[in-house]
């Protein structure tokens, strides 16, 4: 589906909002609804009539500039006189000042993201936590089909040991010679890191793609757009100026940023000026840099090759013809941009950056590419990469301004355009401002990080002969959900570290049990007193186990021929007999994925006279009963004493009171009544209730309630 994108700047509520007024006058501007953009007009009610003449360009620039004059006839009922007139034509008009308008619709393509493993390749996923991301074979290298040396010797880290060509060498081959090739590579280590930091990927068109050769890979597809137009991208691709406009473009740094509204929502994009880049002496000369490989059609791969140089400059000339054609028959003149008639644009590619741990920092490796695939297997173990896809749209976009203002200064004008009272002509040129936009369209994080495994099952036995516990481990593969599927283990999480791994599995998409990771590494948590809590074995950690085997005869040193890794292991723990033990354990996959700790057992080994026992019994951590307890009330009595009846008791007279001794409670026979009243705080209503105290010699208050009054 096609989404409108609007210049920020010509979407307006108000004509007071609008860079350029006369255009909200007579023309339109956006006011953005709640269904979308719509096209309005913002009249004030001042211009009676609005006339467009068309004029001839200007055919003597480089691209032609459309021209027209603008006449323009008050309403007479709303001026007083010419006074008036001539200061609403100055605030409506706005000479010498550039407006621009790149409001155009575009297929946004969606972006599928996936990383995926293959299988399992101890040797080479260790080589990537020690060198760089960018000396890590690159699939596109090694696919590339033409005849280049430097992207072969790259690629395939062309050493002076090889003895066959580099392309005849297997990847496993390569993967497994890894390290070594590093370092008797021909060039430098840091030649492969910084060739490799912008790459361009101009549609090679790889038959025989085979990303199953790697371990791992991730994946980056963009769905296909249909163009409503791609002439300029076929006619860059005809002449060979492709390559030299996305070269432009990563260095560019005169880029300016500009405001762009898709939908509801506002961005700020980075607009590059096509027709500058396309008209620098870059068009005719081309050579790589040192942070630049470009993987070109065959066509093309010869592009540095002097005998070259004079046909560049052959195609350079003809492109710039065709150029001037087309960017003249794509721009708008001044009625169609009054009329918020859309740019025409078109895909020129997409730009992928990629970011090792945060994007703080610039990017490791950048991407220009015309494919909508992107596969990249230069990826460390246990390293978060961010990818930011950018999508480069070229946009025939309008520059215009006003010039040679006349207004009306009196009644008597002989010379005047018009019989109306109040009018005004200005002229107005249009000129293209081709630009290629960079829109973010995607961001994606991933990681490379192995699947942790379930709790291991243990079997615990001893010797009545040894103080001694031992312990096989072995481990669970899978297990079945509700549904019938299998449930993914989490990662443990008992350790700090724990938590880096879990987030970085969280990225990796390809969650699925990949028990070939798993090598049958334990570990054994011990605590000599009760666990609170899981979190007390984090300091409880005994030791890592792992167990290989021999295979094959001995070789001439005496050594096996090879040694293979097992899924179980096996571990003796010596004990202080009658004394508990509390034991933990979980698994590790081969770069060291964690899985949950499992339920704690409890070991005690007991000595008699002759032997020894072990008695193993599940232990569960305690359970904390905080209680807080609660009586709810329906009803609340605030008793307020009347303090004048506190102080006061008796009244001897008009002028003469009897100062109370202040007890509340009479110690003679006869008790000391007092009455309280109780007034509704919703109704207002009032009742009395007498209430008299009467002390007893065991020292307790009797409390009857008289009763109302």
């Amino acid at each position: 589906m096609s989404t409108q994108i609007v210049d920020s700047e010509n979407v307006i509520n108000s004509l007071e909002e609008a860079p350029d007024r006369l255009r909200a006058e007579i023309g339109q501007y956006y006011l953005l609804t709640d269904q979308g953009f719509q096209s309005e007009t913002f009249s004030s009610g001042k211009i009676k009539t609005a006339t467009i003449e068309h004029q001839p360009p200007n055919d003597q620039v480089l691209i032609p500039i459309k021209k027209a004059t603008i006449l323009i006839e008050g309403e007479e009922h709303v001026f007083r006189d010419h006074v008036q007139w001539n200061e609403y034509i100055s605030q409506t008009i706005a000479e010498n000042r550039q407006f621009l308008d790149h409001t155009f619709s575009f297929t946004q393509p969606s972006v599928t993201n996936q990383f995926i493993k293959n299988f399992h390749h101890p040797e080479y996923e260790d080589s990537t936590k020690a060198f760089a991301s960018n000396q890590l074979l690159n699939y596109n290298l090694i696919s590339y089909p033409y005849e280049s040396e430097k992207v072969r010797d790259i690629g395939y880290l062309r050493t002076e040991f090889d003895q066959i060509p580099t392309d005849q060498i297997d990847v496993s081959t390569l993967m497994q010679q890894f390290p070594n090739r590093i370092a008797n590579y021909t060039g430098s280590a840091t030649e492969i890191l910084t060739k490799q930091r912008n790459i361009f990927d101009l549609d090679y068109q790889i038959n025989n793609k085979r990303p199953d050769r790697f371990p791992f890979f991730f994946n980056s597809h963009k769905s296909e757009i249909v163009q409503s137009y791609s002439g300029f991208s076929n006619l860059l691709i005809s002449h060979k100026k492709l390559k030299n406009l996305f070269q432009s473009i990563k260095k560019d740094l005169s880029f300016s940023l500009r405001g762009f509204n898709v939908g509801s929502n506002q961005t700020q994009a980075k607009v590059y000026n096509a027709i500058s880049l396309l008209t620098s002496t870059s068009l005719v000369r081309f050579s790589e840099s040192m942070d630049e490989l470009f993987l070109l059609p065959e066509s093309e791969t010869n592009h540095s090759d002097p005998s070259e140089r004079f046909m560049n400059q052959i195609d350079a000339v003809r492109f710039l013809s065709e150029m001037r054609r087309q960017v003249d028959e794509e721009s708008r003149n001044i009625e169609e941009v009054y009329n918020n008639v859309n740019c025409e644009s078109f895909l020129l590619g997409y730009k992928i950056e990629k970011y090792l741990d945060n994007d703080a920092t610039q990017p490791i490796q950048t991407y220009y590419t015309t494919e909508n695939n992107l596969i990249d297997t230069q990826l460390k173990y246990g390293r978060r990469y961010i990818y930011k896809t950018k999508v480069l749209v070229g946009i025939f976009g309008s520059s215009y301004s006003y010039s040679n203002l006349q207004v009306a200064q009196s009644e008597i004008d002989e010379g005047a355009p018009t019989p109306e009272k109040y009018w005004a002509t200005v002229d107005v040129e249009v000129q293209p401002s081709f630009q290629i936009l960079e829109y973010e369209i995607d961001v994606h994080e991933t990681a490379l990080v192995d699947t942790p495994m379930l709790t291991p099952h243990v079997t615990t036995y001893g010797r009545k002969d040894k103080p001694i516990v031992n312990f096989l481990f072995q481990p669970r593969f899978f297990t079945m959900g509700e549904f019938g599927q299998q449930d993914l283990p989490p990662v443990g999480n008992l350790r700090p570290s724990d938590e880096r791994i879990a987030d970085l599995y969280n990225l990796v998409g390809d969650l699925r049990l990949a028990p070939d990771y798993f090598t049958g590494i334990y570990e054994i948590y011990r605590l000599d007193k009760p666990p609170e809590k899981k979190e007390d074995f984090r300091d409880g950690f005994l030791t890592t186990v792992d167990e290989s085997v021999d295979s094959g005869n001995l070789d001439a040193t005496g050594h096996p021929i090879k040694t293979i890794d097992v899924d179980y292991a096996r571990f003796t723990d010596f004990l202080i007999p009658n004394r508990k033990y509390y034991y933990a354990f979980r698994t590790l996959t081969y770069h060291g994925t964690p899985s949950q700790l499992t339920d704690p057992v409890e070991i005690e080994l007991q000595q008699d006279s002759d032997e020894y026992k072990i008695v193993v019994k599940h232990y569960h951590y305690p359970m904390h009963k905080d209680y807080s307890y609660q009586k709810k009330a329906k009803r609340l009595i605030r008793i307020l004493p009347n303090i004048e009846r506190l102080l006061f008791s008796k009244e001897e007279d008009s002028n003469n009171w009897e100062l109370d001794d202040g007890n509340l409670v009479n110690f003679s026979e006869s008790p000391r009544t007092f009455k309280i009243r109780v007034t509704s705080k919703h109704t207002g209503k009032k009742m009395d209730l007498n209430v008299t105290f009467r002390l007893r010699k065991d020292g307790s208050f009797f409390l009857p309630i008289v009763g109302p009054n």
